[in-house]
């Protein structure tokens, strides 16, 4: 009983040496084949993710294949090479041709045309008469003329009536002075009209456009206009209040502030510009000396709905009392606040919706 039992562990023994081996060898394998899975996956990486100077060669897609044959099995791969072979066959990309350069566009035709006509020396020897016109060649050119002023000078005439009485007191009739946006002033609408789009339309500073019409003939100081700008605005000013009010109807605003330079005697100071959409219909600004709640009040004064803005703190307190609903700003906010707040949002996207449906209607 003693021996046979030895044997029993001997042979128990060999055969768990057997496995270890048959594990070692096999665990050399996987260890083998993992490292080249790891291989190919890291070259397809280059191929599809890395820098274009990084780029595999073409073949890419026979990498792909190896891979995903040697994961499947080798009996798939004949499946795997037909699926890639129709589908290379669907996505084939027609050969670019370039178009066929379809010449200069034409000069627009509501441009006047001066015509300069242009004759051979011969012909200018001998005259007209001694040739016969059988065609002619012709190229136009864009050219400009100086930009020029025209000075309006508006008259208007005194009458008396023939009839008058000799001895009564004469009646002297003429007609009312034309109105000007700026009484008594030295420039008419379309001069005005100019040095605004010139300004802050084309964002040239007052110096340069001093200069401009100096060029053109005329001087003109830059105080001058802008003492003309001055008087402008206090003339906009009841269409600016219409537009505000407009704005204010309407379900939401979009508003933001901006630090600018204004200048002093000693030091230039901070002020803050604020802009007020009402989206496709008014883009209005205002100016404010700092950026403070008060200053919120006053741009903000009278307005109940939707306000997108920032998460600042100067517009904390207008959303207490319920007549402004904050709608977040997807710019500033992180994604977690906009979840937490998404009532809101849903509630900003239906007054949305209905806003469009009435300015369409």
């Amino acid at each position: 009983m003693h021996v046979t039992g030895v044997e029993q562990i001997v042979q128990r023994l060999d055969e768990l040496e057997k496995r270890v081996a048959v594990a070692e060898r096999e665990r050399e394998e996987y260890r083998a084949l993992y490292l080249e899975t790891m291989e190919r996956c890291r070259k397809l990486e280059l191929g599809i993710l890395a820098s274009k100077s990084e780029h595999l060669p073409d073949g890419g897609a026979q990498l792909s294949l190896d891979v995903l044959s040697m994961v499947l099995g080798d009996r798939r791969r004949a499946e795997l090479e037909a699926a890639l072979a129709e589908a290379n066959a669907e996505q084939q990309i027609p050969a670019h041709t370039r178009r066929k350069p379809t010449g200069r566009k034409p000069l627009p035709e509501h441009l006047p045309r001066v015509e300069i006509q242009v004759l051979p020396p011969e012909v200018e020897k001998r005259g007209l008469d001694a040739f016969e016109r059988i065609g002619e060649d012709v190229c136009e050119t864009i050219e400009r003329r100086p930009a020029s002023f025209v000075v309006a000078r508006v008259v208007r005439p005194k009458f008396v009536a023939k009839d008058r009485p000799r001895n009564a007191e004469t009646e002297v009739f003429v007609a009312e002075p034309l109105e000007l946006p700026i009484p008594r002033g030295l420039a008419g609408p379309g001069m005005l009209a100019d040095t605004i789009v010139k300004r802050w339309q084309d964002h040239m500073p007052l110096n340069r456009l001093e200069d401009m019409y100096g060029r053109d003939g005329i001087d003109l100081a830059r105080s001058t206009m802008c003492g003309w700008h001055a008087a402008l605005a206090e003339v906009v000013k009841p269409l600016v209040a219409a537009m505000r009010e407009d704005a204010f109807k309407q379900p939401y605003l979009c508003t933001d502030a901006t630090g600018v330079l204004v200048q002093q005697k000693e030091r230039c100071r901070t002020g803050h510009f604020w802009v007020l959409v009402a989206p496709g219909r008014h883009v209005l600004f205002e100016f404010t000396r700092d950026h403070s709640s008060d200053a919120v009040d006053d741009v903000l004064a009278g307005y109940q709905g939707f306000l997108v803005a920032d998460a600042h703190v100067v517009y904390d307190h207008l959303y207490q009392s319920g007549d402004l609903v904050e709608v977040n700003c997807w710019a500033h906010y992180p994604a977690p606040i906009v979840i937490r707040r998404s009532g809101r949002l849903c509630a900003f996207v239906a007054a949305f919706s209905d806003s469009r449906r009435k300015i369409t209607a």
